[in-house]
């Protein structure tokens, strides 16, 4: 009985200890079954955490840091993701400086900042956690801060739910496109929520970015997944890119470009009909898809190989306009929209219905068209307002003056020699003259026979000038002194004579006509009125005083009347023209007869671009086709089909050897009939002089006469009278001597 009592004892025991020991494993389970359950939850959360810092560095590292720039941006908007931070800091630190801020600099949105030039930030990643915080992080990306050509990495941690990523995906790369920030992707971060709940558990990090131009839809940012980063693989598609090139095929989409007429640079289908009369008649469609000129062909090939839909905008007035603040003509930058109605960023090609607008440079900073070309020459006060492409091609402007007043015979007499030539042989002809003279006049017979000669001292000045003119000497003078002046001074004349004589030869071959003053204050000071045919006011931006004294014309006034103005020799204007307009007019106007001539010295050289919106993704594509344009030596060979330097010259002129007729020997004519006109009247005042002289002289002869005669009758009466008394004493008549003196004395 009592053994009985002790076996069911321990039996009761052992029931009591094995029911405890099923008690205690089964909290042991328990508790392990919630260990596991809280470490699949923790290694959940690091695991995902741990792809977003994986995905984000391995795209600095792989594509930041092969860019010249190596200095990060870092904008940060959330407090609880400073772990995150710090870990990518710690990746990439020692390959890039970073610079991690909350709140960037404040820049005015209405105008720039003219005493501070930050750097653009070209490398960026953004750091949110809503949508709201990203809204905030958009509103500072101002292109005054932001280059939105660069890379962007946008982090957004603590999404809701993994289903709604693409429509989050989609919201920001669509207020990225609207700024033309193309280089983006999208990396979106699981919170810990929706793990727990077993929405998703997938382990990787997806992503996302835009093509905004594609087969079946133009300008649209589309969210795709572009790529996966997933644990232990990384990237899983590594032949993408995370920034794939989107702007090398527009799949035919439609481009807006706004430009107008300038020659020989855009020259529309029906100018060329104009220009030339045989130029086959086109279509309308094809006058706004076909153009020609040297940017034309530019624009031309660009658009092959890009593949884009080119749609003109013509520009009426045809004016490149102004850049300026918002509340002028071209408003603010190209990313702030019309202060009178708001505009899409970029509107489609169906909402492109606009053809004509007053103000070219307005198209472009009001999001009218997505690019402008027709020689928009790079200034600075340009580019503060919108954006330039490569200089991709260099182009002079020069003025375009009529000829020189033709010179006047006598004129062409003294043209061959020089001023200091002419001075020369003149104070030499005056010195010889009055040393003549002083030795004729006051000198010592010594000294003048010394220097003139013993036998000619008379005929040395006349004789100094003959043999300047060539004319030879009757006797030579007597003495050394006087021959080897002589000799001196035939030498000097005849190496003059001879360098005229062939100086006139060439000179009456070439243009006679004055030359036209060099440059444009020359001009201005000779009393030229400058005009443009073109707004080339950009040229004066430094020079205002001389901006305000040129006249705009119209491209009629051009052709009508300033055109036949620059043909008249003399005339006092001048126009401002490329060179490449100069020559490319020249080469129709010389059908007619008429030329083009230019100053000797350029006035400025403009360096061509294209212009588009200060924010806009085209330059990239661009930039890098026009390169190659450049290097490849295309744009030369494109302008010189319009410009040829050879259509400078007037093709009416000969340039071979050229026969002197009397005509263009006016001026020595004219001379010799001054001379002789000089010599006849001398001659016939000498021939008055001369008998009014002889008159007197003749008078004076005859009353000399008359007296001698009543001397000589006196004479011969007294011995008359001799005789006859002599003779009467003789013979002792003396009334027939009586008579006989009577007779005598009478006679």
């Amino acid at each position: 009985m009592r053994l009985s009592w002790t076996c069911t004892g321990q039996l009761l025991v052992l029931l009591l200890s094995v029911l405890r020991f099923s008690a205690a494993a089964a909290n042991l389970a328990n508790n392990k079954t919630l260990a596991k359950l809280t470490g699949q939850l923790q290694s959940a959360s690091f695991t995902h955490t741990e792809l977003l810092i994986g995905a984000t560095a391995e795209i600095l590292l792989q594509h930041y840091t092969t860019l010249t720039s190596k200095q990060l941006y870092v904008r940060w908007e959330d407090g609880a993701s400073g772990p995150l931070v710090d870990e990518i800091l710690r990746r990439t630190a020692t390959h890039l400086s970073v610079l991690v801020e909350r709140d960037p600099p404040v820049t005015p949105a209405d105008g720039l900042d003219q005493s501070h030039h930050p750097q653009l930030r070209l490398l960026n990643l953004l750091l949110v956690t809503d949508r709201a915080e990203f809204d905030h992080v958009v509103a500072g990306l101002t292109d005054e801060l932001y280059d939105y050509s660069g890379l962007y990495t946008v982090l957004l941690v603590g999404a809701s739910s993994k289903r709604q990523h693409l429509e989050t995906a989609g919201i920001i790369l669509r207020t990225l496109w609207a700024l033309y920030i193309v280089n983006v992707v999208v990396l979106i971060g699981d919170g810990r929520q929706q793990q727990a709940d077993g929405d998703d558990d997938d382990d990787d990090v997806r992503l996302y970015t835009y093509f905004p131009y594609g087969e079946d839809y133009c300008e649209r940012a589309l969210p795709v997944v572009w790529n996966v980063y997933e644990r232990g693989v990384g990237f899983v598609h590594r032949e993408h890119s995370p920034f794939p090139p989107k702007l090398d095929n527009f799949y035919h989409c439609p481009l807006a470009v706004a430009t107008f007429p300038v020659y020989p640079f855009i020259i529309p289908s029906a100018m060329m009909a104009d220009l030339w009369p045989g130029h086959p008649e086109r279509t309308e469609q094809e006058e706004e898809e076909d153009l020609k000129g040297i940017e034309a062909m530019v624009l031309r090939t660009l658009r092959q190989r890009l593949n884009f839909r080119l749609q003109l905008m013509n520009v009426d007035p045809p004016d490149w306009g102004t850049a300026g603040p918002r509340d002028q003509a071209t408003g603010a930058s190209a990313y702030v929209s019309s202060t009178e109605e708001p505009e899409k960023p970029c509107p489609s090609a169906s909402q492109r219905t606009a053809v004509q607008t007053p103000n070219l440079t307005k198209q472009i900073r009001h999001l009218r068209a997505n690019l402008t070309i027709g020689y928009w020459a790079t200034t600075l006060h340009r580019n503060r307002y919108m954006a330039s492409s490569f200089a991709y091609y260099t182009s002079q402007l020069v003025l375009a003056v009529p000829p020189g007043a033709p010179y006047t015979s006598l004129e062409l007499l003294r043209c061959p020699l020089a001023k200091p030539i002419w001075t020369f042989l003149l104070c030499s002809l005056a010195a010889g003259l009055a040393v003549i003279g002083l030795l004729q006049w006051a000198g010592s017979p010594t000294a003048r026979h010394f220097v003139l000669g013993h036998d000619a001292p008379n005929r040395a000045w006349p004789a100094m000038i003959a043999v300047l003119l060539g004319a030879g000497l009757s006797r030579a003078p007597r003495g050394s002194f006087a021959r080897a002046l002589l000799l001196c001074w035939l030498a000097g004349t005849l190496v003059l004579r001879s360098a005229y004589t062939g100086s006139m030869i060439r000179f009456l071959q070439s243009d006679r006509n004055h030359t036209v003053p060099a440059n444009l204050p020359a001009l201005l000071d000779a009393g030229y009125q400058p005009y443009m045919y073109r707004n080339y006011s950009f040229v004066f931006d430094a020079y205002p005083h001389i901006g305000r004294r040129v006249q705009l014309v119209t491209a009629h006034q051009f052709r009508t009347a300033i055109v036949r103005r620059l043909q008249r020799p003399g005339a006092r204007l001048c126009v401002l023209l490329p060179l490449e307009t100069v020559t490319f007019l020249n080469r129709n106007l010389t059908r007619t007869g008429q030329l083009l001539r230019i100053a000797r010295e350029r006035v400025t050289v403009a360096k061509l671009a294209i212009y588009t919106q200060r924010t806009s993704a085209l330059l990239g594509p661009l930039n890098k086709l026009l390169e190659r344009f450049v290097a490849s030596g295309l744009l030369h060979r494109w302008a010189a089909q319009y410009h040829q330097l050879r259509f400078l010259a007037n093709p009416y002129q000969y340039r071979g050897r050229q026969q002197l007729v009397l005509a263009d020997m006016d001026g020595p004519f004219e001379i010799l009939l001054v001379g002789l006109g000089l010599g006849a009247g001398t001659f016939l005042i000498e021939l008055v002089v001369g008998r009014w002289e002889g008159g007197d002289a003749k008078n004076a002869k005859a009353a000399s006469n008359s007296r001698t005669k009543n001397r000589t009758a006196v004479c011969l009466s007294s011995c008359v009278t001799r005789s006859i008394m002599t003779n009467d004493a003789s013979t002792g008549n003396q009334r027939a001597g009586e008579h006989y003196y009577y007779t005598v004395h009478e006679h």
